[in-house]
């Protein structure tokens, strides 16, 4: 799969690129195998756990636990 990038990419370093500097600028985090069971004991939609395991993508270990305890509560 190849994705277009905006504008002309053969001045410029690739860092300078917006989308590839959005890209890098983010902090990922994988999702452990404990927070993966936790979402699939959660009584929601499929769509809605995919929603959730993107915004848990982002969080801290830590993080990712609280919000799953808020969840369950």
């Amino acid at each position: 799969m190849v994705t277009k990038i905006k504008g002309d990419t053969d001045n410029k370093d690739l860092e300078e690129v917006p989308e590839i500097k959005k890209y890098f600028s983010k902090i990922y985090t994988i999702l452990s195998k404990e927070i993966r069971e936790r979402l699939k004991d959660l009584n929601i939609s499929k769509g809605k756990k995919k929603k959730l395991k993107k915004e848990l993508a982002f969080l801290s270990k830590a993080k990712q636990r609280e919000y799953l305890d808020e969840l369950k509560e």
